[in-house]
């Protein structure tokens, strides 16, 4: 008798499973961790909003949340594990950074509005973190390849995986980041002779601010940058003042003491200055022909555009001037690797915060019609955007002035002499005549 033998393949390992089940641990895990993290947006848009902003100003963005959050929910349990995994990570990170924020407001001072749900939506992104790790590790292994293979691709996963999340976690946690940050403790103004004020932007949106007469009957409208406040433009008013300029330094809207949804790329910023502007055109101390205003990063971008839009400002300082949009982006940069990532960046800034982006800058640059001095600081700040925008100008009566050496914004420090005389020198040629008086 002759016997035959049969040689048979190895297998390596049996096929992932595709499905999980709908009862499955995982699914369950996932569900209850979105569930919570959904839930913190339904308080932050509803229950607990900003003051100032209006119950259907975040329909959107709880549209969009609730319709991805849903799909992802009934979509898990028939994804393969690698993309269970992906999907978690990706919710996981947004609700980290989301919940991080409030985290940070409770230690700092206490628990308010939605800082509750905040910080259990924090605690749902660690979990689904978590759930990522262990979906990967309870299916390691599985297929029928071989283990070069099986390395191969784990290796090719984690540049795959990081492109991945900056084009999807990075934008739209940018976008979380700079609509949603608290607001800090304002404290006292700089000295007795500064005035605790109010006054509406031109849309009802109520502002808070600090208010300095002058005493060489001009008068500067003064505003920080993105997610910053009023306190972060103090040194630049006392420079002013120090000068008898009077001073108007305000919290835009959404951060400080003043209401409305915070924007830190300043959309809807040059509605303030309008307020700003009538404010005090209204005080009979002040000189509506010799009112001024001097910005900062987005406090600048913001000035330039009321100048465009042609807000009474009779002279403007932009210093660091940059970009407001992804039209301001694609025309700066053209068509790059990074343009997705721009583009869905400032996509998520329009779903999460209910407003809409301003016109490009080189449109508004063509539009200035009174004095305005653009400040640069370093090489990349200069021909990134000083230099395109005064190239912008045309025959605008627009200047550009770089400091090489200085910082963004920190020329009043960096250059103190030069930048105290050269700002001086401006707002005394264009407010008071040239003689500071």
């Amino acid at each position: 008798m002759t016997t035959t033998a049969v040689t048979e393949r190895p297998v390596w390992h049996a096929r992932p499973t595709t499905r999980v089940g709908r009862r499955a641990p995982q699914t369950a895990v996932f569900g209850a961790a979105m569930a919570v993290a959904v839930l913190h947006v339904l308080d932050d848009a509803f229950l607990h909003r900003e003051p100032g902003v209006g119950p259907g100003q975040h329909l959107l963005a709880v549209v969009v949340s609730l319709l991805l959050g849903l799909g992802a929910v009934l979509a898990f349990p028939y994804l393969r594990p690698a993309a269970r995994s992906a999907l978690a990570v990706f919710f996981g990170a947004l609700a980290i950074v989301d919940g991080t924020m409030h985290a940070k407001h409770i230690a700092a001072e206490s628990a308010a509005t939605s800082d509750v749900t905040g910080f259990l939506a924090l605690a749902a992104g660690v979990v689904l973190i978590g759930l990522a790790a262990a979906i990967l590790w309870l299916h390691r292994g599985e297929g029928d390849v071989s283990g070069r293979r099986r390395w191969a691709r784990r290796i090719a996963a984690v540049p795959a995986g990081l492109l991945l999340a900056l084009f999807t976690i990075v934008p739209v946690a940018t976008a979380i980041t700079e609509t949603h940050k608290y607001r800090e403790h304002i404290g006292t103004p700089p000295s007795a002779d500064y005035r605790e004020v109010a006054f509406d932007a031109s849309d009802g949106v109520h502002l808070s601010g600090w208010y300095r007469p002058t005493r060489n009957g001009a008068t500067i409208v003064v505003l920080h940058g993105g997610g910053g406040d009023r306190t972060g433009a103090v040194s630049h008013a006392k420079l002013l003042v120090s000068h008898g300029y009077g001073v108007l330094l305000y919290d835009a809207r959404g951060r400080g003491k003043s209401e409305g949804q915070q924007n830190a790329f300043g959309w809807g910023w040059t509605r303030d200055l309008a307020g700003a502007v009538a404010f005090l055109k209204r005080r009979p101390e002040v000189d509506a022909q010799r009112i001024g205003g001097l910005g900062l990063s987005t406090g600048a971008d913001a000035m330039v555009q009321a100048a465009g839009h042609g807000e009474d400002l009779r002279a403007v300082v932009a210093d660091g001037t940059a970009a407001e949009s992804f039209e301001d982006w694609r025309r700066l940069q053209g068509i790059t690797a990074m343009t997705p990532m721009f583009a869905a960046e400032f996509a998520a800034v329009r779903i999460a915060s209910g407003t809409k982006s301003p016109p490009p800058m080189e449109d508004m640059i063509k539009r200035i019609t009174k004095p305005l001095l653009l400040v640069s600081a370093g090489r990349a700040e200069e021909f990134k955007f000083g230099v395109r925008y005064d190239r912008a100008a045309g025959g605008r009566p627009v200047e550009h002035w770089n400091l090489p050496e200085a910082g963004h914004t920190g020329a009043i420090r960096d250059a103190a002499p030069a930048y105290e005389r050269r700002v001086t020198a401006f707002f005394d040629a264009a407010l008071t005549g040239g003689d500071g008086r």
